[in-house]
Order: C-alpha cells, then structure tokens, then sequence
C-alpha cells in the first residue's frame, strides 16, 4: 500500500493543497491503556466529509447517539490499517450518508499531537484528520444508519460551522463515552474552525 506521505502528495497534487496544522491535545489523565487500544485498533486517522450541496451551499452535519448535548459534527470515519485514505473517503461516505458525490478538494490536513499528563507512561500515538470537500447533486438527504448510531441531520450555512466549534469547546466536564469533554471537544472543535474559515 502507498505511505501516507505519498498518497497525501498525490491527493494534493489533484486536488489542490491542503492546509497543515498541527495540535497539541490533553490527553485526559488516568486514560485507561486499554481504552487508547481499543481505539486505535480499527483505525490510524480519519476522514472528515464536508458534504456541501449543490443547489444552496449548505453543508450537511450530523450529530450521533454518543455526542454530549447531541452536538452537531461534520460527517467522520476512521481510516482502517493498511486502507487508503481515499478508499476509506468512499467507504465512509456510503456508510455514514449513502451518498454519491464528487470531491472538490483536499482542504486540510490536521494532526493531533497528545500531551500527556505529568506521571502517565502509556505511550499514544499521534492521530491524524483528512479533510476535504465533496458536492452532492442529487438534492436527496442523507440516509440516516442506525449501524452508524447517527440521530440525525441537518444542513447549514458554511459560517454555522465556527458556532459548532464554539460549542465543542465549551464542553467540560466527563461521561460514559467521554473520560475528558473538555479534550474530546477541543479535539473536534478544530476541523470546524478550520473548515468554518475555509469556506468563508
């Protein structure tokens, strides 16, 4: 399989240059070595879809079953081991919206650098944001998936995206899927921003 590396430079030699960002991220103290694996085991980085349609601009958001206050996200999913990030751009858009669409471009590249806690030796790697835009003619909605845990959603003006970042770092606090909020939001917060400011 082509490297990251290589890939990302053919990505961007089609579909223009993607932003690079690097982010420092708490990683939340105490985090259970078992529940870093369990993450990292079907996955190394993710695809983020901004799904923009094509008769009005407005970009599709979804919010899931684990979401804290059922907040709202662009569509995500992970990039399997040994999968392509392109392969998986495909796959995850069939299986989190059902849609067919055509990429516009590569808009950003994102990775999240973890900041241990003072005192915690477990090692977690770095992960990774593919971020692109795609357009979607069809003028249908996206299918929600129960398989997905999806809830449901909406779509909004491409400068609502920076109030979805707000809201994501606000959060505080802790729940059963979250062991730090305020990590987890700042954590999704960014791609929002980011994608807020590109597109307006």
């Amino acid at each position: 399989m082509t490297q990251p590396g290589e890939e990302v430079k053919a990505l961007a030699r089609r579909w223009g240059q993607p932003r690079f960002i690097e982010k420092r991220i708490p990683v939340a103290p105490g985090l259970e070595e078992k529940t870093v694996r369990d993450f990292f085991s079907d996955r190394w980085g993710e695809v983020v879809m901004v799904i923009r349609r094509a008769s009005d601009g407005l970009v599709w958001v979804m919010t899931k079953e684990s979401f804290p206050q059922r907040l709202y996200s662009l569509p995500t999913g992970g990039i399997r081991h040994q999968e392509a990030i392109l392969a998986a751009l495909w796959r995850e858009l069939r299986e989190e919206t059902g849609f067919e669409a055509q990429l516009q471009r590569f808009l950003a590249v994102i990775r999240y650098v973890p900041l241990l806690a003072p005192g915690d030796a477990q090692e977690v790697p770095d992960f990774v944001s593919y971020v692109f835009l795609l357009e979607e003619k069809s003028g249908d909605r996206p299918v929600v998936s129960g398989g997905e845990k999806i809830l449901d959603f909406k779509a909004v003006a491409p400068a609502e995206l920076l109030d979805i970042a707000r809201q994501w770092r606000e959060l505080s606090g802790s729940s059963a899927e979250f062991h730090d909020l305020a990590a987890w939001g700042m954590f999704r917060a960014l791609v929002h921003q980011v994608v807020g400011e590109a597109l307006t």
